[in-house]
């Protein structure tokens, strides 16, 4: 044998081959580096949570070799709602983090329609596993950038007048039909464009005081000035 081929098989490369071989036994193979426990951070809601876990596919004694952070995220990041996600690996743990940044809800848009259904600010539209907040707009809308000027009359009204709306209807991106429960009787309201609320607020209240006006459905103050009552 020559001195070149002896060089090749030194004892040291045997070695190193072995302890590579061993490694990949105890990376890909092995449970010793296995998914001990897998961490969902950032889920608004158990269902969230629950669906956050299945769509990973990261299991509990996998390989941790074989958890591909950027498959993992690339699975999650699919879902409408999430806005970023993160994926971590704990070796000596055997901890898989799941870290999640959920788009956060606006209003409830043409839940009617698509049950669940919110918009976010910008725009995006996604149903949220379980989630349910009484305090938010239901809207109804031709398109999300109605949607988003909608919301913007709903959060700028007093909030004890806020709180007697049921939901609202954008006919146009400037042009709002509110539905409401005040004194007790449902009042469908055209409020118009967004302008002179305080003064069309007024005039609703002291419309419903009038005892003519006991059986009225129907209050319009696009032009606050001149009401009509219905």
């Amino acid at each position: 044998m020559s001195a070149r081929t002896r060089k090749l098989f030194s004892p040291q490369l045997a070695i190193l081959g072995v302890v590579v071989i061993a490694l990949a036994y105890l990376l890909g193979w092995s449970s010793i580096f296995s998914v001990k426990t897998v961490e969902i951070v950032g889920a608004p809601t158990t269902a969230v949570e629950a669906e956050i876990e299945k769509r990973s596919q990261v299991e509990v004694g996998q390989q941790l070799a074989r958890v591909n952070p950027q498959s993992v995220a690339r699975k999650i990041g699919k879902l409408p709602w999430v806005k970023e996600v993160s994926i971590s690996r704990n070796w000596l743990s055997g901890v898989v983090a799941i870290e999640i940044t959920p788009r956060k809800p606006l209003a409830f848009f043409n839940s009617d329609q698509v049950p669940g259904q919110t918009i976010d600010e910008e725009g995006q539209l996604f149903s949220l596993p379980g989630y349910t907040n009484p305090d938010l707009a239901l809207i109804s809308a031709k398109s999300p950038e109605s949607a988003l000027k909608a919301n913007e009359l709903f959060t700028a009204l007093p909030e004890n007048f806020r709180k007697s709306i049921t939901s609202m209807m954008a006919t146009s991106s400037n042009t709002f039909t509110l539905n409401s429960t005040l004194e007790g009787r449902d009042i469908r309201i055209r409020w118009g464009d967004n302008q002179e609320m305080d003064l069309k607020i007024s005039v609703i209240n002291s419309l419903l005081k009038l005892p003519e006006n006991k059986q009225i459905k129907v209050i319009d103050v696009v032009a606050p000035h001149a009401p009509i009552v219905k």
